[in-house]
């Protein structure tokens, strides 16, 4: 007895879906005349060197350089062992994506008109968005990649020398590209309608703390970032970040259960999804999702009870010129949003009961 599995897309319009963290889209996708892949279970991702479908997942330490000799051959290795050997070996660099565009480098050099375009290529993608600051992609060389200011290219830096988040945003990038070009042995660029580049090539990519590193702009960008320019890739993540969680599609947000938990992983409520992918980042910390009950740290969270117990007073009448006084320099000092006087005025209503 043989056990088969086929995998096809019910639609053409579900291949512009993309779910950040929701619905895993298939690998093998037929679309505009190319078929990746092959239909047959024994050819599938159970092959020792399966072409055609891309599988890759990355721990939280995503580091450039370093790492040992023995993960490194693990990253080298083919099939999809190598290309999640990160997610399991906190040793493991992501340095190859920079020796690729090395190799890249010299073949264009060497007059390979399909590495000059690869590079292009890349250099486009990494330029796009990705940098704070408007950083952009500049060039590659012995030393690396260089990147610069959109404003000012003569000030030109190596990779190696930027922040650690400047380095793991561009190590995952680079490699997804470099593991998707190996997996399939090509690379299927354009643009979308918008005119930004994308890689269309089919696959899973599974994340974990994707916000290690990153600066909370950066936090807010990344998963929106990811599904535009790589539109027909499925991104499974994990996050403690309100701003990652708010690139959720629908059906996307899942809340894992924590150590002391006996319940299973579920999807989050729509009207919680709402709250959380449509307000604030302070509405999605103190939603259930994530349990904070105040934003505001212990010594700022003390005064602003004083003050609201002082409100109450001057309020009532019932303070004497030394609470008056109090309560001016603390509401002074206490600026608030419009979030925080919401929740001080509930716990001022509050008292009123």
């Amino acid at each position: 007895m043989m056990l088969g599995l086929d995998w096809t897309l019910p639609n053409a319009s579900g291949l512009q879906q993309n779910a950040f963290g929701g619905p895993v889209q298939p690998s093998l996708s037929p679309y505009d005349g190319v078929k990746y892949g092959s239909p047959s279970a024994e050819r599938g991702p159970w092959s020792d060197n399966p072409q055609g479908w891309f599988c890759a997942a990355y721990g939280p330490f995503r580091r450039l350089m370093g790492g040992s000799g023995e993960a490194q051959r693990l990253m080298l290795s083919p099939g999809p062992a190598g290309r999640m050997a990160s997610l399991f070996h906190e040793d493991a660099s992501l340095s190859e994506g920079v020796s690729w565009l090395k190799e890249l480098q010299l073949r264009s050099l060497e007059g390979s008109e399909e590495a000059t375009q690869l590079l292009d290529t890349v250099k486009e993608l990494l330029s796009d968005g990705l940098l704070p600051n408007k950083f952009r992609a500049l060039r590659v060389s012995s030393e690396g990649l260089w990147v610069a200011p959109a404003d000012a290219p003569d000030r030109a830096y190596p990779l190696r020398e930027m922040s650690d988040g400047f380095r793991t945003v561009v190590a995952l990038v680079l490699d997804i590209v470099r593991q998707l070009q190996t997996a399939y042995g090509t690379l299927d660029t354009g643009t979308n309608n918008t005119g930004r580049p994308i890689v269309r090539m089919p696959g899973v990519v599974i994340i974990d703390e994707v916000d290690a590193h990153l600066h909370v702009t950066w936090q807010r960008a990344i998963g929106d970032w990811l599904k535009c320019h790589f539109p027909r890739v499925q991104f499974i993540v994990t996050s403690h970040s309100p701003y990652i969680c708010q690139a959720a599609d629908p059906g996307g947000l899942i809340r894992l259960p924590g150590p002391e938990e006996e319940r299973a992983p579920e999807v989050v409520a729509p009207d919680l999804y709402q709250r959380i992918v449509y307000g604030s980042g302070e509405d999605a910390v103190l939603s259930e999702l994530f349990g904070l009950e105040t934003p505001y740290s212990e010594r700022a969270d003390n005064l602003r009870k004083r003050l609201v117990h002082l409100e109450e007073k001057v309020f009532d009448e019932e303070a004497n010129a030394d609470e008056v006084a109090e309560y001016k320099d603390l509401a002074a000092k206490l600026s608030s949003s419009r979030t925080a006087r919401v929740y001080e005025m509930a716990a001022h209503l509050a008292g009123d009961e």
